[in-house]
């Protein structure tokens, strides 16, 4: 059986259910626990699973790290930290809950009680964001790993890399948490696209791996069927782009129309744990300027965290405020996504990046490690950037962008994630780490890899201070340096 959480759907049909939307709250997984009583009383089940996507797979969560009756877990295009899924490194992913709060069904005045609103009121205006933290925690399934470990309720995550609801990087942290039979699925594309269409029955009669892995947990947790399931590896990854594609021709003309469809599905990879998916990591020193102000460049400094002497001693500066065309998405959100998981990932020009506005690091071309192979990188896990930058203002952001660059300088996206920075001594150096989002990804031999660090981005909001400068520098005692994962 299906039911709509309350206060969900648009006025008049059907499908929508009263009351006020609670966002996952005590309401949600209690009512969660009434619809249990519910199928129990009328369908009398030999067993009790909750699968959801998005929204519903928050609270499918949530009901079972309380409810000890469900037995399995589907978790589609969710989150298991909503604090961090919406306010992570000093930075609110404002167009995330604009979606989030538009996918209701109505006004926010009337879909949402007062304390509810005070709380998108405080986020939308950047105020009181430590009680927005304590409200999305008491959200988060991660709060309740204890009680899921417990039960031992096994649970199934599918997931993308390019997720911009629910980032990638937060699952990953609540997965681990896990001590449970569990899986993880990583696909290309964005927030419920690969799941999307079967869900809503777009194909008839096809069920696609997304969905058929999903419904296989179900059956062998809730129904005991010998399907191969408790076979199966922790992690399987999708590696991004590496399906085949083929144009798209107008019936009537048979000319291309500039979109492709894919004809052999991209690579998956599958490994024992999410440990095992990072084998080793390369540090690349970031430099100065080259000559006649051009970018800087990625220099290879090997293994941990050694850098080459030429990382360090430099300074560069950019005008901040103001966007550039390094951008995570296109909006409306999930768009980039569906024509990522339908073959046409986003195309970037990396020469109209105005450098005015941001500053990048540029590696050669480069080889595979062994001489061989058409692969210069394989990208599997989770990348960390060390910056130590100044800022003309008492706030900042720096939205680093990590993108594969072929021969003709346009670009595919790798993986992006924003910092921000409050309180600062105008001049003074600070040094930031931070973690990207993950990602397997695959950087042809002969492309180059390249960092672009910028101060703003539509997907978010951001501290920066129009027309203040932003200095990115490499001191001796804190160089900067990127470090990529590799597996």
């Amino acid at each position: 059986m299906a039911y709509t959480p309350r206060g969900l759907g648009h006025a008049g049909l059907p499908s929508t259910s009263g009351g006020f939307v609670d966002v996952a709250g005590p309401n949600d997984v209690s009512d969660g626990s009434d619809v249990i009583d519910f199928a129990r009383d009328r369908f009398a089940p030999g067993a009790i699973g909750f699968m959801g996507e998005s929204y519903g797979s928050g609270i499918s969560q949530l009901v079972a790290a309380h409810d000890e009756r469900v037995s399995a877990v589907v978790a589609l295009s969710t989150w298991g930290n909503l604090a961090t899924s919406l306010y992570d490194h000093g930075t609110r992913h404002v167009a995330a809950v604009e979606a989030l709060t538009g996918f209701t069904g109505g006004p926010v005045e009337e879909k949402f009680t007062e304390a509810n609103r005070a709380i998108l009121d405080d986020f939308a205006n950047n105020r009181n964001l430590d009680a927005v933290v304590d409200w999305g925690l008491q959200r988060s399934p991660e709060s309740y790993l204890e009680q899921t470990n417990e039960k031992g309720t096994p649970t199934f995550f599918s997931h993308t890399w390019h997720e911009s609801l629910f980032p990638v990087g937060q699952l990953l942290t609540t997965f681990q948490g896990l001590e449970v039979p569990k899986r993880l699925n990583l696909w290309i594309g964005d927030h419920a696209v690969p799941e999307g269409a079967g869900l809503i029955g777009a194909r008839p009669g096809k069920v696609d791996a997304p969905l058929a892995e999903a419904y296989a947990w179900l059956d062998h947790h809730l129904k005991g069927e010998a399907n191969g399931v408790d076979q199966w590896d922790e992690v399987c990854n999708q590696v991004m782009f590496t399906y085949v594609t083929e144009p798209v021709r107008d019936p009537e003309t048979g000319e291309p129309t500039g979109e492709n469809r894919v004809v052999e599905p991209a690579v998956r990879e599958s490994r024992a744990d999410w440990g095992r998916v990072t084998t080793r990591v390369e540090t690349f020193a970031l430099t100065g300027d080259g000559a006649g102000g051009a970018d800087g460049a990625l220099v290879p400094g090997g293994d941990g965290t050694t850098t080459p002497a030429e990382g360090v001693g430099w300074r560069r500066s950019f005008v901040a405020g103001v966007d550039t065309d390094a951008t995570a998405t296109d909006l409306p959100l999930m768009t980039t996504g569906q024509a990522e998981w339908a073959g046409n990932p986003k195309i970037y020009d990396t020469r109209k990046i105005d450098r005015r506005h941001a500053v990048a690091w540029t590696t050669d071309p480069l080889a595979a490690p062994d001489g061989e192979g058409p692969v210069g990188r394989r990208i599997r896990g989770v990348p960390r950037l060390r910056l130590t930058f100044r800022s003309t203002a008492t706030s900042a952001s720096l939205i680093a962008h990590l993108l594969d660059v072929a021969e003709d300088d346009t670009a595919r996206i790798v993986t992006h994630e924003p910092l921000s920075a409050y309180d600062l001594t105008p001049e003074q150096d600070t040094t930031v780490t931070w973690e990207l989002q993950a990602a397997a990804y695959d950087i042809p031999a002969g492309h180059r890899l390249m960092l672009v660090v910028d101060s703003k981005d539509p997907l978010y909001g951001d501290a920066s201070v129009t027309w203040t400068q932003t200095t990115v520098g490499s001191p001796d005692d804190e160089p900067s340096f990127l470090e990529l994962p590799l597996g």
